[in-house]
């Protein structure tokens, strides 16, 4: 769907991407995530074929950037911060526009649009004009274009961005049917721990590089130190056992949860196992942490 090797961008003696090379399969949510100014703007402008990169090659969806940014821009649809607009225009008559672009009929066009406008929680101002919107407003006006679009590949940054908890429940149902259908998301967001909620797999980008990338499972594994959270059938009982059994840094119940840290994360599987041994059933064993500890970690050059 997406790959990209060895991508320059050079800006005078500024090196914006240095060798960052990335393969994004269909039917995944794809996160792509750094700081300000680590280099990920440039990256998702060479993806949308809106810079040229001065080293390197880069395909989506099959087709070559570099020779066909046109083509490649046909067939994607991108959540961006806009700062222009039709000011006059109302939310409504903005998505009708757009809809008739994309060459939907009348019928289909409004249906799509109660549906988009639903999603992105415009309801409450989808008859006023955009002139007299806020910058979250309009960034929610944004997304329902986005949403309207038929592509098999979008490209979205900050979707979540002032929508409601009920809202954004909607939206991850949504993104998750729609790559379940074979389709690619590439998002972005400076909000981690929410996007854990809906990426599949994470890549980190530092002054240019590409640090890190896997599932949050994965680096969470290789990054964070061995703590973990257990549901049990015994909490006390596995307390006990675990203690005797294992070398640890820590161990204690919290709210009917056993939460301990490990000396050495080669002893993780040898917890399921003592607490077999010990007629202790294991519902759930979780890693704690969060995916910005992750970031801070690869950031720094951390290995645990």
């Amino acid at each position: 769907m997406i790959e990209t090797n060895g991508l320059v961008k050079d800006y005078r003696t500024v090196r914006a991407l240095d060798s960052v090379s990335l393969n994004v399969g269909r039917g995944e949510i794809f996160g792509f995530f750094g700081p300000n100014g680590a280099g990920k703007t440039t990256c998702i402008k060479v993806l949308c074929g809106l810079t040229q990169a001065s080293g390197g090659d880069a395909s989506v969806l099959g087709i070559d950037v570099c020779k066909n940014p046109v083509w490649v821009r046909d067939n994607i649809a991108v959540l961006s911060e806009e700062t222009r607009f039709y000011e006059e225009m109302t939310p409504r008559r903005y998505l009708n526009m757009f809809g008739k672009f994309m060459l939907i009929k009348r019928r289909d066009r409004l249906a799509r649009i109660n549906a988009v406008a639903d999603l992105a929680d415009l309801r409450g101002f989808i008859d006023q004009k955009i002139a007299s919107l806020s910058q979250g407003q309009r960034q929610r006006v944004s997304l329902a274009r986005v949403l309207m679009a038929d592509a098999p590949l979008l490209f979205l940054d900050e979707p979540f961005e002032g929508i409601d908890i009920i809202h954004r429940k909607k939206l991850r149902e949504h993104f998750r049917g729609y790559v379940a259908k074979g389709n690619t998301i590439f998002f972005t967001s400076h909000n981690l721990i929410e996007a854990e909620h809906i990426v599949d797999r994470f890549a980190f980008i530092h002054r240019g590089k590409l640090i890190a990338c896997g599932t949050a499972q994965e680096l969470k594994d290789k990054y964070l130190v061995p703590s973990y959270i257990l549901h049990v059938s015994d909490p006390q009982k596995a307390k006990e056992v675990l203690d005797r059994g294992l070398r640890l840094q820590s161990i204690k119940v919290i709210e009917g949860q056993v939460a301990l840290t490990l000396q050495r994360k080669a002893d993780a599987p040898t917890i399921s196992k003592i607490l077999v041994q010990e007629g202790v059933d294991l519902f759930e064993m979780r890693t704690t942490g969060t995916m910005e500890e992750v970031f801070e970690r690869t950031a720094r050059g951390d290995v645990c």
